[in-house]
């Protein structure tokens, strides 16, 4: 399982990460949640590592792939030099596809799809390489309500442990069994969503003011106003 220990990281005059400690165990659901700049996605490119995949932001709309092919680009590392895809291979894709309800993409080019359809497709790469580990880097950040709704509902199908990071209020807390919220490159709460992400908290790592309100239903959400 990812882990990093007092791990520091500057770029130049920049301090992204002030001696966070981290560690992931097996099941977890874990979201990092901070504004912009609160050192996420360094804190995700340091936890990457060998049973790891990662799903950047955005995927470039430009490929010229056909969509089963793009997810093949995840069995990259079973590959030998030269070897064409085994039968393993082809069906560690296929399964891919289907855990995201993508199989009928598989003959679609990559730059012919909505974005919601490409970030599907990447999250498909990263089950192609079956790491028991999913590290998303903001993967709603380009989608509407609907789509993120979508996406968080795919996500509680898959049997892996996940690591997501967001920025954007308001925040589903059904899927996630923890927690950590960062502000300024340190981790400043974690534990139990509800419990971390209070109206003060909030307001001290984004700097605006909020209200809290936990709305029960059949997906229970903390929503900030």
């Amino acid at each position: 399982m990812p882990e990093i220990r007092n791990r520091t990281v500057r770029y130049g005059a920049v301090l992204a990460l002030d001696d966070v400690t981290f560690a992931v165990q097996p099941g977890e659901r874990v979201a990092v949640v901070g504004p912009n700049g609160a050192g996420k996605t360094t804190l995700l490119r340091a936890l990457a590592g060998p049973g790891t995949a990662v799903v950047p932001q955005s995927v470039p709309t430009d490929l010229a792939l056909n969509c089963r092919d793009f997810v093949m680009l995840g069995r990259t590392a079973h590959l030998s030099a030269w070897r064409a895809p085994s039968r393993a291979d082809e069906e560690a894709v296929d399964r891919a596809l289907a855990a995201v309800d993508a199989a009928d993409l598989a003959v679609r080019r990559m730059d012919a799809i909505s974005g919601g359809e490409r970030q599907r497709l990447a999250i498909a790469l990263a089950l192609a390489t079956e790491a028991p580990v999913l590290l998303l880097d903001e993967p709603a950040a380009h989608l509407d309500f609907r789509r993120r709704d979508e996406l968080m509902a795919l996500l509680a199908r898959l049997d892996r442990t996940v690591v997501m990071t967001t920025h954007e209020l308001p925040f589903d807390t059904a899927f996630f069994t923890r927690a950590v919220l960062l502000a300024r490159g340190r981790v400043v709460a974690e534990g139990r969503p509800a419990d971390v992400l209070t109206a003060e908290r909030i307001a001290a790592a984004w700097g605006v003011p909020v209200e809290v309100r936990t709305v029960k239903s059949a997906q229970c959400k903390l929503v900030v106003v």
